[in-house]
């Protein structure tokens, strides 16, 4: 495999979530999967040498005692989101290996995997409030440097069922999923202070939630599923262009993490039959246009011109001076991070 490694700026039935269950939309759709459309030799455009990597992974995957050391400094990775519940129910991954991704230097986040009524659950689905709960219980709290909590957003289908879609085999509508995921979101961002991070996908919205509307949860950064890369051999790249972005977001540039290859093997410090799903992080540079420049700038107190300019530059230059940060004036992955935790 031909890889070329990051130069960085700064020093979860086909369900998207491929690696942590067995459908991730799911395996569905393997072939969906592959961006039906798109031939590989499309994704070549992009320029994979400023490339920021990351992973995200859970029990489920198999992972088996990571070395995260090495999948920094062999596997490219620069962040980690790591499952912490699944529902009420924490991930056996979660405790063991939370310290141990900030002790080698990635940056790290978790995720709530949010349960809806499904066939292959004898149980009822929990309250989405008593699920927010049971990752805050299992997390604790968050630092600055560390990524704000993520809301995993998916509705699982079952091969039992392969003419029902995710929303279908819930049996609620889609206005009343979105109301669960609202509730569990403002659990989150009241205890956090933060808007969390939501991973979705542009089919999610369209085909199970019908496009609505949510202007409350805009704020929240998108981490969104697209997948270039059949399941496999870890790969890093080429890319281009980037996954699509659900309406409420906007335009096509307001998306922050690409979870662009489900069921990952053989990352350097994930000894083989453990899987991840890698992504990449979506630096925002000087020039940039659209929402998440007015994003970035709402977060700075400054004027929402949505261009990112050269007064864009120098705000950003100053708080990454206050925050002890590279001084790169650009949106990178630890500035992204410390802009999250900053009250509007």
């Amino acid at each position: 495999m031909n890889r070329q490694g990051p130069v960085l700026f700064e020093a979860p039935l086909v369900h998207e979530h491929a690696s942590h269950c067995n459908c991730r939309e799911c395996r569905s759709i393997s072939a969906q999967a592959f961006a039906p459309g798109w031939a590989e030799s499309e994704w070549e455009a992009t320029a994979t040498k400023n490339v920021i990597y990351g992973l995200d992974t859970a029990s489920a995957g198999g992972p088996r005692n990571p070395n995260w050391v090495r999948a920094k400094a062999e596997g490219a990775i620069s962040f980690a989101i790591i499952r912490a519940n699944e529902g009420i129910w924490e991930d056996r991954f979660f405790k063991g290996n939370w310290p141990k991704i900030k002790d080698a230097g990635i940056v790290r986040g978790a995720y709530l995997f949010l349960r809806f009524p499904h066939p292959k659950h004898s149980m009822k689905a929990p309250d989405p409030v008593a699920q927010a709960k049971a990752f805050i219980n299992t997390v604790g709290p968050l630092q600055e440097s560390d990524l704000p909590p993520s809301l995993d957003v998916e509705f699982p289908g079952d091969k039992r069922y392969p003419h029902r879609s995710g929303r279908e085999l819930t049996g609620m509508t889609a206005e009343q999923l979105l109301d669960g995921v609202r509730t569990a979101w403002k659990v989150l961002k009241a205890y956090y202070r933060v808007a969390p991070i939501i991973y979705t996908s542009a089919r999610v919205w369209q085909e199970d939630l019908h496009n609505l509307p949510a202007r409350d949860l805009v704020e929240s950064p998108l981490w969104l599923a697209r997948y270039p890369f059949k399941s496999g051999p870890v790969r890093w790249g080429p890319f281009a262009g980037g996954p699509p972005v659900p309406p409420p977001w906007g335009d096509s540039r307001n998306w922050w993490i690409h979870q662009y290859q489900g069921d990952a093997i053989r990352l350097p410090g994930f000894p083989f039959p453990g899987n991840v799903d890698m992504n990449r992080f979506n630096t925002m540079l000087k020039g940039e246009i659209g929402s998440r420049v007015k994003w970035v700038q709402r977060r700075l107190g400054i004027a929402q011109s949505g261009w990112f300019d050269a007064a864009l530059e120098s705000a950003l230059r100053a708080f990454q001076d206050n925050k002890g940060l590279v001084l790169s004036g650009v949106v990178g992955l630890q500035t992204f991070a410390h802009l999250c935790w900053l009250t509007l």
